[in-house]
């Protein structure tokens, strides 16, 4: 599962990076001659953080008894 997070972490920067940038808006419902919003990049990051978090959780060593 530790190379599933990292991987969606990268695709989710990447998205939100070009959402942000303006250059996969045909993607919206509204088209590509709609302006980007700036909430749709903070929401790919927000999830980007999220899958590192998810990340560092699965590499912590399991607690013995």
């Amino acid at each position: 599962m530790k190379p599933l997070a990292l991987v969606l972490a990268l695709v989710f920067f990447v998205v939100g990076l070009l959402y942000g940038m303006g250059k996969i808006n045909f993607l919206t419902k509204s088209g590509a001659e709609h302006s980007h919003h700036m909430s749709h990049l903070v929401l790919a990051w927000v999830i980007a953080l999220l899958c590192l978090i998810w990340y560092r959780f699965q590499s912590s060593p399991s607690a013995s008894r």
